[in-house]
């Protein structure tokens, strides 16, 4: 198992607080002989029509030398667990939870803004120092 983002706790504290079940701490991923780890799994319940909903979240700090070359690591990653769980669980969403300073710092200028539109990339960013989350990109899956 990969070891964990040094903001793991925060986000998964952020969840929580926002709602959110953990039923997964990570959500493993088997295909083949191949078991990749998605940081958490987490389930809410979004009225009587729709149920419960499920989502996975992986977790980037964003720390490297080169901010380009994170965003490159992070997308790759989101791209293959997204490719893996239209296979075996496709009613759940992927999400990549950022902080907002690597928002701001990356996705909010033209290249993270073109990465969110194309991919599409959902985002879930967390405000580290109140473990809240404050913003759900494209939406907040349990208000649609």
């Amino acid at each position: 198992m990969p070891a964990r983002d040094s903001i793991h706790e925060t986000v998964k504290e952020a969840v929580i607080k926002d709602g959110w079940e953990i039923t997964d701490d990570p959500y493993v991923i088997s295909y083949g002989d191949r078991f990749l780890f998605v940081d958490l799994g987490a389930s809410g319940f979004i009225g009587l029509q729709q149920g419960n909903k499920q989502i996975a979240i992986e977790i980037k700090q964003f720390r490297g030398q080169s901010q380009v070359n994170d965003l490159e690591q992070a997308i790759g990653q989101y791209s293959l667990y997204r490719i893996l769980l239209n296979q075996i669980d496709p009613e759940r969403d992927l999400y990549l939870a950022i902080s907002e300073a690597t928002y701001s710092d990356i996705f909010n200028e033209p290249i993270g803004k073109l990465a969110i539109a194309e991919i599409p990339l959902k985002l879930v960013i967390v405000n580290l120092s109140t473990k809240e989350i404050t913003q759900w990109i494209p939406s907040n899956p349990t208000k649609q």
